[in-house]
C-alpha cells in the first residue's frame, strides 16, 4: 500500500569517533660550538608545535614539533647564563575507526611530562610526553518523513529537538607584529633567554564569508641583565589580535567555534632613543581553525502508528549533541614548598613559571570536577656566592569544581586553564611560597539518540483482528503512547474508558481498560 508523506531534509553532525593518545618524542640537544660547556641545568622547557593534522582512511594524522628551550650555567663562571632552543619533530596516527578523508577533526595537545639527562658538557637527551586529543566529525543529510497524507487516524510521536550542523570549516595563518618597551624601572636587557606565547581568544563573529577571530596572545619573556643581584628579569605581555579564517558560505547569524595557537615566535631587542637595549620587536605567527555551525529546533517524528494498518517503518538512529553550557570561573592555586636537602637555599627569587596540567575532569553534583598538577619551576639567586643561581621543581596537585546549571553525570565536559598571575615568595632560605591565579572555562554537552524515518511500508489488517476487550496491567517504563501503539488504538480511546488524564504519570500495577471495537460488514 502507498502512502504518501511530506519529507523535510534533516542535516546533522555526527561524532564518528574520538581518541585520546600519548607519543613519546625524544632527541638529542647539541650545544653550538660559540656557547660554553654545560655546567648545571636550570630548566628544560617544551610546547607542542602543530604543524599539520589531516584526516585519512581510519586515523588521524599529525605532524608536528616540541620546541625545548634550556637554561643552563655555563662552566667557569657560576654568573654564565646560556640558553637553547631546538625543534624535536614527530608523526604521529591516532586510531579512529570510521574517519575519512575530508571530514572534520579538532586536535589538542599539550606537553603532559618532559624530562632530560646531560650526556656529556656539549650534549644532552631529552624525552617529552605529548598527550593528543582528536575528535572527528561528519555532516549527513537525511530525507527524513515529517508527516502523512490523506490519513485523518495516523497517530504520531513528535520531539522538539536543538539539531546543530557545520556549515563550513577553514584554516589560515598570519602575522602579528608590534614593538613592546620595558617598564620603567626594569634594567636593559643583555640577551633574550626564553620566550614563550599563549593565547586567548575573546571574542568570535561570522560575517559574510569569513569568521572573525579577536583575542590577546600573551608574551612571554626571560633575559638577562648586568644587574648581578638580579641577573634575570622576566616580563609579560598581552598583544591583541583581530585575525579572519575564509570560510566560503559563512554568513552573520551563524555560531562559530574556533582555535588558535601561535606557530613561531620571533624576539629582537633594539636600542631606545636613548641608545638603552629597551625595545623588543615581537613577531608571531599565529595559525587559526574555525568552524561556523547553525543550530535549529527541529520536530522530529520518532515513531508512528494507525488504527487499521501495520506500519512497518525504515529508520535510522542519529546521535546529537547539544551545549548545555559554558562557564568560566577563576581558580588560586596556594601552597608552600621547602627544599631538599641536597637543594642550595635561597636568598632571592628571581623568576617563576607555572602550567597547569588537567589529569582528570568528569561532572558531579552538577559542577565540571577538574583535577590535575601545577608545574611550578622557581629559578633563584642562592646564598652561596660561588654556586651563583639554581633552580626548584614542584608538582602541586589540585582539584577544583565549576557549577554548570543543567550538567549531570552522563554528560560530556571539556576544560581548559589560563594561566593569569603567579607570584613567588621567600619566607625563608629553605622555604618559599606559591600562588597562581587561574582562568578555568568548562564547557557541557549531552549526547541523545533519536530514531528518524527515513521511509514505510504500510499493509491493511484483517477488519475484526484483535478486536475485544482487554484488562492491561501497567508495566515498568510504560507510557499512553506505547500502551496504545502496543494495542493498536489511540490515546484519546484510553483515555476515554479509564478514570485518568492524558498528563498523569502511570504507575506499575495500575489496571486500565483497553477497548478494541470490533466493526462488522454486512
Amino acid at each position: 500500500m502507498t502512502v504518501e508523506c511530506t519529507r523535510d531534509v534533516l542535516k546533522v553532525d555526527q561524532t564518528v569517533g574520538q581518541q585520546l593518545s600519548q607519543v613519546l618524542v625524544e632527541g638529542d640537544v647539541v650545544v653550538p660550538e660559540v656557547k660554553s660547556d654545560i655546567a648545571r641545568i636550570l630548566d628544560v622547557d617544551g610546547t607542542v608545535i602543530v604543524n599539520s593534522k589531516e584526516v585519512i582512511q581510519d586515523k588521524v594524522m599529525v605532524e608536528g614539533a616540541v620546541l625545548c628551550t634550556v637554561l643552563y650555567v655555563g662552566q667557569g663562571d657560576s654568573q654564565l647564563i646560556e640558553s637553547l632552543e631546538t625543534e624535536i619533530g614527530f608523526t604521529h596516527y591516532l586510531d579512529v575507526p570510521g574517519a575519512k578523508p575530508n571530514m572534520l577533526s579538532t586536535l589538542k595537545c599539550q606537553v603532559e611530562h618532559i624530562e632530560y639527562e646531560v650526556i656529556n658538557s656539549r650534549k644532552l637527551s631529552i624525552k617529552a610526553v605529548v598527550n593528543l586529543h582528536s575528535r572527528v566529525n561528519e555532516v549527513i543529510g537525511l530525507e527524513v518523513i515529517h508527516n502523512f497524507k490523506d490519513m485523518p487516524n495516523i497517530q504520531m510521536l513528535k520531539d522538539k529537538v536543538a539539531v546543530s550542523y557545520s556549515q563550513g570549516q577553514g584554516s589560515s595563518q598570519g602575522i602579528v607584529r608590534e614593538d613592546l618597551e620595558l617598564e620603567e624601572g626594569m634594567p636593559s636587557i643583555k640577551k633574550i633567554l626564553k620566550k614563550s606565547a599563549s593565547v586567548k581568544v575573546n571574542n568570535r563573529k561570522v560575517m559574510d564569508n569569513r569568521a572573525v577571530i579577536e583575542g590577546d596572545i600573551r608574551i612571554q619573556l626571560v633575559y638577562l641583565c648586568d644587574d648581578p643581584n638580579e641577573p634575570l628579569q622576566h616580563v609579560n605581555y598581552d598583544m591583541p589580535f583581530t585575525h579572519s579564517v575564509d570560510i566560503v558560505g559563512a554568513y552573520q547569524g551563524l555560531e562559530c567555534a574556533a582555535d588558535v595557537w601561535v606557530q613561531e615566535l620571533f624576539v629582537e631587542p633594539r636600542e631606545d632613543i636613548n641608545g638603552e637595549m629597551r625595545v623588543l620587536n615581537v613577531e608571531a605567527v599565529i595559525a587559526a581553525e574555525a568552524r561556523v555551525f547553525e543550530t535549529e529546533t527541529k520536530e522530529l517524528l520518532i515513531d508512528a502508528y494507525c488504527p487499521g494498518l501495520s506500519i512497518q517503518p525504515k529508520k535510522r538512529r542519529i546521535r546529537l549533541t547539544q551545549t548545555v553550557g559554558e562557564v568560566q570561573d577563576q581558580l588560586v592555586i596556594k601552597d608552600s614548598v621547602t627544599f631538599p636537602e641536597n637543594v642550595p637555599q635561597a636568598a632571592r627569587i628571581l623568576y617563576v613559571e607555572t602550567k597547569p596540567i588537567i589529569t582528570d575532569q568528569h561532572i558531579s553534583d552538577g559542577k565540571v570536577v577538574i583535577e590535575g598538577v601545577l608545574v611550578s619551576k622557581v629559578i633563584y639567586q642562592s646564598t652561596d656566592p660561588s654556586y651563583g643561581l639554581a633552580s626548584i621543581k614542584e608538582d602541586i596537585p589540585f582539584r577544583h569544581g565549576i557549577t554548570v546549571e543543567g550538567a549531570r553525570e552522563d554528560m560530556e565536559c571539556q576544560s581548559q586553564l589560563m594561566v593569569d598571575h603567579t607570584s613567588c615568595t621567600l619566607i625563608a632560605p629553605d622555604e618559599i611560597e606559591l600562588r597562581a591565579v587561574l582562568t578555568a572555562e568548562a564547557r557541557v554537552f549531552s549526547s541523545l539518540e533519536k530514531e528518524v524515518f527515513l521511509d514505510v511500508e504500510v499493509e491493511e489488517l484483517k477488519q475484526g483482528e484483535d478486536a475485544g476487550i482487554y484488562v492491561y496491567f501497567v508495566q515498568p517504563g510504560d507510557s499512553l503512547w506505547s500502551i496504545a501503539k502496543k494495542y493498536n488504538t489511540t490515546i484519546d480511546t484510553i483515555l476515554k474508558y479509564n478514570d485518568i488524564a492524558e498528563s498523569q504519570v502511570l504507575t506499575p500495577g495500575e489496571k486500565l481498560l483497553i477497548y478494541k471495537k470490533l466493526e462488522v460488514s454486512l
